[in-house]
């Protein structure tokens, strides 16, 4: 059983978790996992595993659900 006190250290005072996140990707785009430049961002982040059903191409903008790329946004 979860008292009140055990409860609000589980859920209180923490950032939430960003499941979506729109973002571009990164300009100079070949091949691989792309980068990506996170919407509010101007660095370019790291590379991102995408989903199959999708091809990344330079510039697109792209929705990222818990961290992976699902597809481009037209």
């Amino acid at each position: 059983m979860i008292n009140p006190e055990k409860f609000i250290e589980m859920f209180g005072n923490k950032e939430p978790e960003e499941l979506v996140k729109l973002a571009q990707v990164d300009p100079d785009y070949t091949s691989g996992r792309p980068r990506l430049i996170f919407d509010g961002e101007t660095v370019i982040s790291k590379q991102y595993p995408y989903a199959s059903s999708y091809t990344p191409s330079p510039n697109d903008r792209v929705l990222v659900l818990k961290g992976v790329v699902i597809c481009a946004i037209k």
